[in-house]
């Protein structure tokens, strides 16, 4: 082969590379997904400035969700607060029944579901998923909201029977298909410092998937201040 020839195959191998990862990219920024996650955003307790939550998880919840009870009294009723800035990805009623059929909205100790809820993106790939509200969420899907906003109410919709907020931090860079479930969720971090509830202690449920002592709980007070 000339010299001539393998400048040519040379150059021809590097535009073939160039488009190739051009297409890449392209691909990338119309997914219209991050592919590593931003910083992560000052997440707050999803609660008024001052009040002291205790933090919770049972096995089998999946590893890092997070169950708050009001450490002053009934849980239910109290304030649900925006943990951080962003866009209301999705407001509403989600909730199905034994036989997977959806649940009227309201309905109480469900098979699955988040009941009346709240997801704020946050950019950057990072999501809080908020759950069991009283009743329909005071914001709507694509608002913008600041930190502290007010999402609802705590209640006891979907599946549970108990009032509590059931809580939980995404990012959403972990997950190929991007569905906020179980494979993006990551430990809860507030005012800076790690939430403290990692395992359910189960291994068939993700994303730790280990079998061992489950998470217990913590005291913390919100810094989700004006």
């Amino acid at each position: 082969m000339s010299a001539r020839e393998i400048y040519r195959v040379t150059m021809l191998g590097i535009i073939v590379t160039c488009v190739i990862v051009s297409y890449v990219v392209l691909a990338r920024r119309a997914d219209g997904h991050p592919q590593q996650a931003g910083p992560r955003p000052a997440f707050q307790l999803p609660f008024p400035c001052g009040e002291s939550w205790s933090l919770t998880t049972y096995a089998g919840h999946d590893d890092y969700d997070i169950d708050f009870f009001f450490n002053g009294g009934p849980s239910g009723g109290r304030s649900v607060l925006a943990s951080a800035a962003g866009t209301v990805a999705w407001a509403g009623w989600q909730a199905t029944l034994e036989g997977g059929a959806p649940a009227a909205p309201g309905t109480v100790g469900t098979r699955g579901g988040l009941g009346f809820g709240v997801i704020i993106d946050h950019g950057g790939g990072w999501f809080t998923s908020y759950g069991h509200l009283q009743t329909w969420p005071e914001v709507k899907q694509d608002q913008k909201v600041p930190q502290g906003r007010l999402l609802g109410h705590v209640g006891r919709t979907g599946s549970t029977k108990i009032e509590h907020l059931h809580y939980e931090q995404h990012d959403d860079t972990r997950d190929s298909k991007h569905t906020r479930g179980t494979e993006d969720k990551v430990e809860s971090v507030f005012d800076g410092v790690p939430s403290g509830i990692t395992s359910d202690g189960s291994a068939g449920t993700g994303p730790i998937r280990t079998a061992g002592p489950v998470s217990p709980s913590v005291n913390r007070t919100s810094r989700n201040c004006p």
